[in-house]
């Protein structure tokens, strides 16, 4: 038997792109192929397996350690398209704070959208404050419409959001508007200053 076993030989191997030059082609456009291999990649690197499921275990243990559990997320894939994915805005807004303490933070940041100026919100908030400000992630899916990120409010203090809606029954365009109409009012909005850490 083990005469038939045939030795694998490496035919090509790719080296991927670091992880900050990746974000900018996945966050500005939202492209789901690179979500999907994200996932995997995060398996393969931390459990030696790289499939969805060992890198939704890997995600699940930082959600824990971020103080989320499996009652405010649930997730399938790593595009977010499936009609299982669940999240909480609470769930969100965790992880959006908890990225803001760590290294890769800026490039985190400069990933993101910005409205007015480009990737899936670069038609939105055009003439308000929120244009050049505002920097959100778009969930979009049939009966779903997302807007999650951060905006300097009116006086430079960086606030954190998460706009989520499902199942309405009014058009999808005027959603976008009430999205668009509270990032302007968080742009305009005098926040309280933080005052520690624990408050960014």
């Amino acid at each position: 038997a083990d005469s038939l076993v045939v030795p694998y030989d490496t035919v090509y191997v790719i080296e991927s792109p670091p992880l900050h030059e990746i974000l900018k082609h996945f966050m500005k456009p939202s492209q789901n192929q690179i979500g999907e291999a994200l996932l995997k990649t995060i398996g393969l690197e931390k459990t030696g397996i790289g499939t969805a499921d060992a890198g939704a275990e890997v995600v699940t243990r930082q959600l824990s350690e971020w103080g989320i559990d499996s009652t405010e997320v649930v997730y399938y894939d790593g595009s977010g398209l499936s009609r299982h994915d669940l999240v909480s805005p609470r769930a969100i807004i965790k992880i959006l704070m908890a990225m803001r303490g760590l290294d890769m933070w800026d490039d985190f940041y400069n990933s993101f959208p910005i409205a007015g100026v480009d990737g899936t919100i670069r038609s939105r908030m055009k003439g308000t404050k929120a244009e050049n400000n505002l920097r959100g992630k778009t969930g979009t899916i049939e009966f779903v419409r997302s807007l999650s990120g951060y905006v300097d409010a009116g006086n430079g203090v960086l606030l954190t959001f998460s706009f989520l809606a499902n199942h309405f029954t009014t058009p999808v365009s005027e959603i976008t508007k009430i999205q668009d109409a509270v990032g302007e009012l968080l742009a305009n909005f005098i926040a309280d200053e933080p005052k520690g850490p624990e408050s960014k």
